[in-house]
């Protein structure tokens, strides 16, 4: 694919940095769009913003870190020179999900705003921004698929790109694209959702049942390394399945709560 959009001297514009600056750009976008009709102040939903994609980049390559670090390098500075010389990459999604909705709440709680309704409203947009992030991750090869014989197989052959050197030229499951197709098909539910006025906390908890589902279906046909396994499944399968238990559980408090009212 292409992992470089373009390379101007020494300075290049990676592929990934370009989609996943385009996904918070459409978030933004969107959200602002959004506020005022969610009763929210424009200035409000930027500071959560601030905040909120500030601790979810930490918390995503935090997490990577964790997961990842024995395959880095034989010692701690071979393992943290690795991690500064490929930031631009390397990021888990559910880190940045999890520290992301820690400071989002945080900063909700400080401002004295309605915590779960101020989540309904970004629910849609962290699908949008996801989406994009996705095709980053397409364009630079990583979060790649496992082989396969289907029609829509892709092939990535530069061995510039995050793809294991083993798999170029060899037809993958193009988990991005679908990952990608999924997130959109997400922001579009949700996006109808919000308009239907629910509960509050309705639809970030739809957001999380639909997300923590497509993902847990994605791993496996992921073909990248997945941290190890624990009873067959990755780690991102059994944060799916934790995620999908707990917003099952608060659907049926927020409906309980909705039938009693």
């Amino acid at each position: 694919m292409h992992p470089v959009i373009f390379q101007l001297g020494s300075f290049k514009l990676p592929a990934y940095g370009l989609m996943v600056a385009c996904g918070y750009l459409a978030a933004i976008l969107w959200l602002t769009r959004r506020a005022g009709a969610a009763g929210f102040r424009k200035e409000d939903v930027s500071d959560l913003i601030f905040y909120s994609v500030l601790a979810g980049m930490a918390g995503a390559k935090l997490f990577y870190a964790v997961t990842y670090w024995d395959s880095f390098g034989p010692d701690f500075l071979a393992r943290g020179a690795f991690l500064l010389r490929t930031f631009q990459y390397g990021f888990v999604f559910y880190g940045g999900l999890l520290a992301g909705a820690a400071a989002f709440f945080l900063a909700a709680r400080r401002k004295r705003l309605d915590a779960l309704k101020a989540a309904d409203l970004f629910a849609p947009a962290l699908a949008l921004g996801h989406a994009f992030g996705r095709l980053g991750c397409f364009l630079a090869g990583c979060c790649h698929g496992r082989p396969s014989g289907s029609l829509l197989a892709v092939t990535f052959t530069d061995p510039a790109c995050e793809v294991d050197q083993a798999l170029l030229g060899v037809p993958l499951y193009p988990t991005q694209l679908l990952e990608a197709g999924g997130n959109l098909l997400i922001f579009a539910l949700l996006a109808g959702a919000l308009r239907r006025r629910l509960r509050p906390g309705a639809v970030l908890t739809l957001y999380a049942g639909l997300y923590s589902a497509l993902r847990f279906l994605l791993e496996f046909l992921r073909g990248d390394d997945r941290g190890g396994t624990l009873l067959g499944a990755s780690p991102a399968q059994l944060i799916s399945l934790a995620v999908l238990a707990c917003s099952a559980a608060l659907f049926y408090l927020l409906k309980a709560k909705h039938e009693k009212n």
